[in-house]
């Protein structure tokens, strides 16, 4: 470029530059302040990855209400999860959902395949993705009964002719749900074998006692268990009672009950536990 113009550049320039010296003194001056401790331990923070995800957050599960067109899905956990004397049967989580659905409580994932036990009787999450179906992965069964713990009547359903010969009969000595029960009958929790172990059963037996709590549908929860299984349920407030009579699948149970508390405040923090045993 001409002189003048060269000349006019090289003055700009040298205008916005700092003045140069080569005093130790000058030099410090110049440099930034340094970082406290407590700054440099909020740039650390800022740097730190995310906590890795729990095997359970990779599922994204969520709960709801079962229904009638749970009963496949169901049956199907169950006789994943159970030996064949201790399985619900189809006729009874038909007669359970039906009566009293809103007793019981699925934890589902969104999944595409059928590589879950469950997802070949499982229904789309909604009609725009067919191929996304709402896959039930565990399930919490229950109904009411006039008993203070579980009674082989409890575990059982009416036949058609228990119910038309029995109408005067003492509602305790019936089978099956009893609508004007305060005693909430746990018959089953469990959580497909493949998907023990991630927190799941935990996470909704905790959901469905909140559940059951805040709408104050019944004073207790009862269920029977195995001995091996007294501790897991013992996390949750219930409170060992003892053998119980109960003879379903062959006996050798322990009764287990539990009092609701209508405000919430008996509810065990389950935070961290990750054991499974259902």
């Amino acid at each position: 470029m001409p002189r003048d113009l060269s000349a006019l550049a090289k003055e700009d320039t040298l205008q916005g530059m700092s003045q140069l010296t080569k005093s130790p003194d000058a030099v410090e001056e110049l440099q930034q302040p340094r970082m406290t401790a407590e700054e440099e331990n909020e740039m650390l923070q800022g740097l730190t990855p995310d906590p890795p995800r729990s095997k359970r957050d990779e599922l994204h599960p969520y709960t709801q209400n079962l229904s009638l067109s749970d009963v496949e899905s169901c049956t199907r956990l169950e006789e994943e999860a159970f030996p064949p004397q201790e399985r619900c049967s189809r006729e009874k989580f038909q007669y359970r959902l039906s009566h009293c659905g809103e007793l019981s409580l699925g934890i589902f994932t969104s999944h595409e395949g059928n590589d879950i036990a469950t997802a070949q009787t499982s229904a789309p999450v909604y009609s725009g993705a067919p191929h996304r179906k709402a896959v039930l992965l565990g399930h919490v069964i229950a109904t009411k009964t006039t008993n203070p713990t579980v009674t082989d009547n409890d575990m059982a359903i009416p036949s058609p002719t228990s119910q038309s010969s029995t109408s005067d009969a003492d509602p305790g000595s019936l089978p099956g749900h009893k609508e004007i029960g305060r005693t909430l009958c746990i018959h089953s929790l469990a959580v497909l074998p493949g998907y023990q172990g991630r927190g799941l059963g935990r996470t909704l037996m905790k959901a469905y006692l909140q559940r059951i709590e805040s709408h104050g549908v019944a004073d207790r929860v009862a269920l029977i268990a195995h001995e091996h299984l007294i501790k897991f349920y013992e996390g949750f407030g219930f409170v060992n009672q003892g053998g119980s009579k109960c003879q379903f699948g062959g006996g050798g149970w322990f009764d287990m009950v539990r009092e609701l508390d209508p405000e919430g405040s008996g509810m065990p923090s389950l935070d961290g536990e990750e054991d499974d045993y259902v």
